[in-house]
């Protein structure tokens, strides 16, 4: 009989990470149900008894998916009565976005200690919690107490039926085209990639923003005058692919703050699975491999010039472009693939007892 999981919370099933986690389950030959919380996460677990989720068959795991710590009191209530497992997946911290990444609070604020003293609650009450990196383990340990037995890596992944090579396409601009495809939140910082765009005015080098998010207009103002960049149309997540296609080189995360080094973006994992090669400041969650990997060019963090020098290494070297290509493509295949990703979820629900 085939085992079950349950996503719970009030989630996004469409973002990337939880299409990838829904659809590892799936190949792994699960059943995948939802209880999408309607009312108030906080008392879920009431809602699912008013609901009937107590009709359908019991699960084998509760999985409570990306930045739901609001669920995840409550999904571990309603789990834990019924003998069931809980797997918490929050990728980010509440606290370290708030107090490191978005400084909005000091850490010894009442309102930051009590945030972090109910975040550590919610690390501790499910079975078992996933981060997209070991250097976002290192972190649970460190801040939340959490016991590296009860946590491990799961790569983020992508939609491989969606993101993979493909054909070249038509270029707007006839010059080496730079990608940057994501939000514009601090954690990316777009100030370093708005300056190093500046910074190659008059190079033969274009540079195309795709994104969304509160600082987009922020980052548009900082590009007025700057001849060399386009911001682009959102478009849907199906075709992103086709604007990767019409790119050389993608970009990743060039941040100053702490998360910004614990994190392998999502478009890392897009463009290299659509085989092309990236720049992006380093991760000690990054494979080994990735420091011989010549599809990849680390820089600092906060460092325009850097970022100008990695792209300018590779429009020197451009009559090679096939080479990256495939060399991209070839790391994803070995180290980011969903085979991998697969892999890891094995691991861990063996580590649960549910294999």
């Amino acid at each position: 009989m085939a085992k079950r999981v349950l996503f719970w919370g009030r989630f996004d099933h469409g973002y990337s990470r939880n299409r990838v986690n829904i659809s590892l389950f799936k190949s792994l030959g699960w059943e995948v149900d939802f209880f999408d919380v309607k009312l108030s996460p906080r008392f879920g677990d009431a809602e699912a008894f008013f609901r009937g989720l107590w009709r359908k068959p019991k699960p084998d795991l509760v999985w409570v998916p990306v930045c739901r710590q609001r669920d995840v009191l409550a999904a571990c209530r309603w789990a834990h009565r019924r003998g069931v497992k809980v797997l918490f997946d929050p990728m980010i911290s509440a606290w370290d976005k708030k107090v490191l990444e978005q400084r909005k609070w000091k850490a010894e604020e009442p309102r930051a200690k009590k945030l972090h003293d109910l975040e550590r609650k919610m690390m501790h009450a499910p079975d078992f919690v996933t981060w997209d990196t070991s250097c976002h383990v290192d972190f649970c340990e460190r801040e939340f107490a959490l016991p590296r037995s009860k946590m491990a890596a799961l790569f983020t992944g992508t939609d491989e039926k969606v993101f993979k090579p493909g054909i070249e396409k038509a270029r707007v601009h006839d010059e080496f085209t730079v990608l940057y495809h994501g939000a514009y939140i601090p954690l990316h910082g777009m100030e370093y990639i708005v300056e190093a765009a500046r910074m190659t005015q008059g190079t033969g080098i274009h540079w195309n923003l795709l994104g969304w998010g509160a600082y987009k207009a922020a980052t548009e103002e900082l590009a007025k005058g700057i001849s060399n960049i386009t911001f682009l149309d959102k478009v849907p997540y199906e075709k992103v692919p086709e604007v990767i296609y019409s790119s050389d080189v993608v970009l990743g995360v060039f941040g100053t703050t702490e998360k910004a080094s614990r994190v392998i973006g999502n478009k890392i994992f897009e463009a290299m699975g659509c085989a092309r090669p990236v720049v992006n400041e380093f991760c000690t969650g990054y494979p080994p491999e990735a420091k011989d990997c010549k599809a990849i060019k680390f820089v600092p963090a906060g460092d325009a010039a850097a970022i100008v020098k990695a792209v300018e290494e590779y429009h020197a070297d451009w009559a090679n472009r096939e080479d990256y290509n495939a060399a991209a493509y070839d790391f994803f295949r070995k180290y980011l693939s969903m085979d991998v990703v697969r892999r890891q979820l094995v691991e861990i629900l063996e580590r649960m007892g549910l294999l």
